[in-house]
């Protein structure tokens, strides 16, 4: 597995998946901001983001991550982060931000949860 950063989209049954691997720092975070960022002419059921083979993230990878929660919030879509790696959870754990973001254990959950979703991107309760 390469260490550069690639930041793969698809969009599949009404859910955006966004894959990403290798590593995210400072000079590559951005991309990932920008893969994440709601589209006005785009209204995905939710985005399902995949982070099992991310290698390393730092605090610039957890703003892009921060700031594209706030953004699906205001946009009422759903964002869920899918398979964290070890490094990716400890940042969120360390940060005290894991409560943030809805995580979940496979892609596929997380597409089945954002189709179930209400319309206006949040769940009863």
């Amino acid at each position: 597995m390469s260490d550069e950063p690639e930041v793969l989209t698809a969009v599949t049954a009404g859910v955006r998946i966004v894959r990403v691997s290798g590593e995210f720092d400072f000079d590559t975070a951005e991309e990932l901001a920008r893969a994440l960022a709601p589209l006005p002419h785009d209204a995905p059921a939710g985005t399902v983001l995949d982070l099992s083979q991310v290698t390393f993230a730092d605090s610039s990878f957890l703003h892009a991550l921060l700031r594209a929660e706030s953004q699906h919030r205001a946009a009422g879509v759903p964002l869920f982060l899918s398979q964290p790696n070890p490094s990716v959870l400890r940042l969120l754990e360390v940060t005290d931000t894991v409560r943030s973001f809805t995580l979940v254990d496979s892609v596929t959950a997380a597409a089945s949860a954002a189709r179930a979703m209400p319309a206006d991107g949040h769940g009863e309760g």
